[in-house]
């Protein structure tokens, strides 16, 4: 029965009432009662009529409380996990040279989509699963198999107060270490032009994401932390004339290499009775650490990695030996300004041919950021690779190189930010390194003749202009 005439029912029952047993004040004070308790039915009344028009209120009041404070709008929990969808788009224009050419280009610059999420706690263990999945958007370009889903760090696996053990593929802690000491990461500037660079062209060999790995990452203590991973190699011996050797197994891939760069795909450089061969880079195992310290204004950091039986015998005088390389990095930040600095050893075993071991030499790195107010940065780097004992083509010539990077970048605001960023690469008569190598979208390598070789020597530049929005 609605409520207003159960209101007239009780009014007029009570006024019947009062004819016999109460004078006329009375009446009054029962009527004022009546009209209250008939305006509350009615705003109950109200509220049930709205429940049942929108069923979908309760479920839709549920979730918003569940949500977790401060939690990201593309975040929600389902099932008690918290699952979040993110992103990050950067394209920029540029105008580059060779050394040989001018050209004009569009690039999309390491953008990604990605999907993480965190379960509820696992019983009473105190542990959580987690998982990533993470693309790389080539926004610009035709996608191929490099932006396959899942190409980029992506894993599964558990975490508790010990920190993070997970399976999948990642950066290497070795990449991680110095990766925020880059102002210029995955533009012109980037410093992988010539840090993690072990062979010039785009061979940025030790800046690597590696597959099937297993990997660590411990919580702080003390303001020290701790990143390992180990990837076994899942690869058998090359054997020429049979496919299932050239790669690792479950890969499409040469071991180590990146779909599409230069040693990914199986064949022989100088045999080509060898065409399932991989034998431009490929390695077995490998191991990376990184040892962190932050505290305050200051992070430093060492690491190591190391690649098994790294299989050169595509190359001239070429061998199968290990490669490894280790590094030190510090950042201080002064307030408004920020200083980093690297330095880099690359190893190689022996039982190669000094005249060309490219593959052994010392890099450095030096960056400085200064903000200058308004959302302004200021950005400036420079970065050298050292002399190696030789190389393949140009045996002991002068192959040093130095990169300089200088830009401004303005932040609208914690997404959004444009830049405008100039690199140029100078280099001696041997060296062949790239602007743009292992991050940027579009690199700039060194030209080549009518016959495919490399022509060293070549002062690499470019100037790009670039927009940037996470979420």
């Amino acid at each position: 029965m609605k409520p207003t005439l159960i209101a007239v029912a009780c009014t007029l029952l009570f006024a019947g009432s009062s004819a016999f047993a109460a004078d006329s004040s009375e009446v009054e004070l029962l009527k004022q009662q009546l009209q209250g308790m008939q305006q509350q039915m009615s705003n109950m009344q109200n509220k049930i009529d709205a429940m049942t028009a929108s069923p979908n209120a309760t479920a839709a009041s549920a979730t918003t409380a569940a949500a977790a404070p401060g939690q990201s709008p593309l975040s929600v929990n389902i099932g008690g996990a918290s699952v979040t969808l993110y992103g990050h788009a950067d394209l920029s224009v540029e105008q580059t040279s060779n050394g040989k050419e001018n050209v004009s280009q569009v690039s999309s610059n390491l953008s990604y989509l990605g999907v993480r999420a965190s379960s509820k706690e696992l019983g009473t263990s105190g542990l959580k699963a987690i998982a990533q999945f993470e693309t790389l958007v080539n926004v610009s370009g035709t996608p191929t198999e490099v932006g396959g889903l899942g190409s980029r760090n992506s894993f599964l696996g558990v975490q508790g107060k010990f920190g993070k053990l997970m399976l999948g593929k990642t950066d290497t802690p070795y990449k991680r270490s110095t990766g925020s000491m880059d102002p210029f990461s995955a533009t012109v500037g980037d410093y992988n032009a010539i840090l993690g660079n072990t062979g010039g062209d785009l061979r940025a060999e030790f800046d690597a994401r590696l597959p099937h790995s297993i990997f660590y990452d411990s919580p702080k203590m003390n303001g020290f932390s701790v990143n390992a991973l180990f990837s076994p190699g899942q690869k058998y011996d090359n054997l020429a004339n049979s496919d299932k050797y050239a790669y690792a197994q479950g890969e499409k891939v040469c071991s180590g290499a990146t779909p599409g760069s230069s040693g990914s795909t199986a064949g022989g450089q100088l045999d080509p009775t060898a065409p399932n061969s991989c034998n431009d880079g490929a390695f077995k195992n490998a191991g990376s650490l990184a040892v962190n310290y932050a505290n305050g204004p200051l992070f430093a950091t060492v690491s190591y990695e190391r690649h098994d039986a790294v299989d050169r015998t595509g190359d001239t005088g070429g061998v199968t030996s290990n490669e490894s390389a280790a590094k030190i990095g510090v950042t201080y930040n002064f307030g408004k300004n920020r200083l980093s600095a690297i330095y880099e050893k690359f190893y190689r075993a022996g039982g190669i041919d000094p005249t060309v071991n490219e593959r052994a030499r010392d890099g450095y790195f030096i960056s400085d950021v200064q903000q200058l107010g308004n959302g302004l940065d200021l950005m400036a780097s420079w970065a050298h690779a050292g002399q190696t004992p030789g190389s393949p083509d140009f045996l002991t010539a002068d192959d040093h190189a130095n990169m300089y990077a200088l830009g401004l970048k303005y932040h609208y605001d914690k997404q959004t930010s444009v830049y405008v960023v100039g690199a140029v690469l100078n280099q001696g008569a041997g060296a062949h390194y790239a602007i743009g190598a292992g991050g940027h979208g579009v690199p700039i390598a060194a030209p080549r003749d009518a016959d495919g070789n490399t022509i060293g020597g070549q002062s690499i530049k470019a100037l790009s202009v670039g927009m940037q929005y996470s979420f």
